[in-house]
């Protein structure tokens, strides 16, 4: 579509520019097992559109929000809250959120936390590998601009989750993917996902509770082969790789 752009990233385009592009048929040619003709002329979507198509205000459906370099759009926060405020999309007490924050960026997180301290925010990580030192110096991070962290799922090990948990802090590991993934997280105690598969874990949640404590109820199932898949669960590191690069 634009084959004279020297640089093609995401500032450097006006939002008519943006709306022009196809965002759908690059996962039917990579994904044809998974492929759907309404991922065909797909459009992006503002943030005002995505309010007004799932109604969270009139819907109770909550929304996760991640703030994608941050850094680069001076006063994105504030046009965000504005936005929420303008659909009336307030949090209700006793009621789960409607609003769910995510970001790499701690300065972002912070002025989130005081243009909208209601809505839960996750503090998103990017290490291949942390030391129990350095997760302890994340979640001292985390504590001061989120209320939850989202480490890479290899980096999820049970005694980290049960760190943050000591702290109060929820843990959501991300890209998970994968039904086997989701067992052994539900095991360790995560207590949400960041996800490319919605009804993946949507089915997932709704056998949750067969679940115990004890791995060895996992069972075969463990490495059953995914809903529409071609291949068991785990797949190839390529494959996995691939996966986390899209959803970033």
């Amino acid at each position: 579509m634009f084959p004279e752009r020297d640089n093609y990233e995401l500032q450097h385009f006006t939002l008519e520019e943006l709306k022009s592009l196809n965002y759908g048929a690059w996962f039917n040619i990579s994904h044809p097992q998974r492929a759907s003709d309404s991922y065909s002329q797909l459009t992006i979507l503002t943030l005002e559109e995505v309010l007004d198509f799932v109604d969270p205000a009139n819907t109770g459906i909550g929304l996760a929000l991640e703030l994608k370099s941050p850094y680069l759009y001076e006063g994105i926060e504030k046009q965000i809250a504005a936005e929420l405020e303008a659909k009336k999309v307030y949090e209700a007490e006793n009621e789960p959120p409607r609003i769910l924050f995510l970001s790499f960026s701690p300065a972002a997180l912070q002025r989130l936390s005081e243009l909208r301290p209601e809505s839960p925010r996750i503090l998103l990580t990017k290490r291949n590998f942390v030391s129990p030192r350095r997760w302890q110096g994340w979640l001292d991070i985390t504590e001061e601009v989120a209320d939850g962290i989202g480490p890479k799922g290899h980096v999820s090990f049970p005694w980290y989750i049960g760190a943050a948990h000591k702290r109060g802090l929820f843990v959501f590991p991300y890209v998970i993917n994968r039904s086997w993934q989701l067992k052994v997280f539900s095991w360790f105690s995560a207590d949400g996902y960041i996800t490319d598969r919605p009804e993946l874990l949507a089915n997932f949640y709704d056998r949750v509770r067969e679940f115990g404590e004890n791995v060895g109820e996992l069972g075969e199932e463990l490495l059953e082969e995914d809903e529409n898949s071609g291949h068991k669960n785990g797949g190839s590191a390529e494959d996995n790789e691939n996966r986390e690069n899209n959803s970033n």
